[in-house]
């Protein structure tokens, strides 16, 4: 893989996101039909039917290989563009990479609005090993309109951050004051080291690991992820150069 060069500059964890232009197939039911979605998901998935429901307004949107069978439900086959529903584009972009994600081995935490994702094979041990520390990543996907002479469209991007997960070797989740109380000070003072926020080795803070964190985990985690599938078919592409901030101001 290659290292991506940034020129020097101020940079978000950001990441532009592009999708199909073309119509796609996707079902529509009307929203006051299902006045409840889990009841459906739960449905689906105990069906081991492989489709996905996400309610926008006042339509509920279907939308993967075995969405045809929701017709059974009262859903109708449409076809739109993805970036003219641009919440729903969202949602799909979303699951298209946890979905990827989950292929690979990573466990998901699903949270509001959001995704957060650790693989549980990688960490690092602190405490003789009976701490592992699982770097993971907190993934949450927007739109927004760019605007300039040449166009004025919407623009999808995906947000990285990194996360840390605690776990024991019995595989149950740890807090850092369980931590203390079970392991002592210096295995939080491990934990820190290996997420950076202490120089290794010591117990001096690390000024530089906000640079390092974006530069040794956030980048190349983007990049081995350039391109993945959509659940309503046809393929993203994530872009590996994040968001430049250009500043500027009126001239006097």
């Amino acid at each position: 893989m290659n290292r991506i060069h940034l020129d020097p500059g101020i940079y978000l964890n950001v990441f532009p996101v592009r999708i199909p232009e073309d119509e796609i197939p996707i079902m529509t039911a009307r929203r006051d039909l299902f006045q409840d979605l889990r009841s459906l998901r739960q449905d689906l998935a105990k069906a081991g039917r492989n489709a996905w429901v996400y309610a926008d307004g006042d339509v509920v949107y279907g939308y993967g290989s075995d969405a045809a069978n929701l017709k059974e439900q009262g859903f109708q086959e449409e076809s739109l563009r993805l970036v003219e529903v641009p919440r729903l584009a969202s949602r799909i972009i979303i699951e298209g990479l946890v979905s990827t994600l989950k292929g690979e081995g990573y466990e998901t935490l699903p949270r509001k609005g959001r995704w957060q994702v650790y693989h549980p094979s990688q960490f690092n041990g602190v405490a003789g090993r009976r701490i592992r520390v699982h770097r993971g990543y907190d993934l949450r996907a927007f739109f927004w309109r760019e605007r300039d002479i040449n166009t004025d469209q919407l623009a999808f991007g995906l947000i990285v951050d990194i996360i840390w997960v605690l776990r024991d070797n019995a595989n149950q989740s740890l807090n850092m004051r369980q931590i203390g109380m079970q392991y002592g000070y210096n295995a939080i003072i491990a934990i820190g080291q290996v997420q950076g926020e202490y120089l290794p080795g010591s117990r001096r803070l690390n000024t530089e690991v906000a640079r390092q964190r974006f530069q040794e985990h956030i980048l190349p985690f983007v990049q081995s992820h350039s391109e993945f599938d959509l659940p309503c078919g046809g393929r993203a592409r994530l872009l590996p150069e994040p968001i430049r901030v250009i500043l500027g101001g009126e001239e006097r």
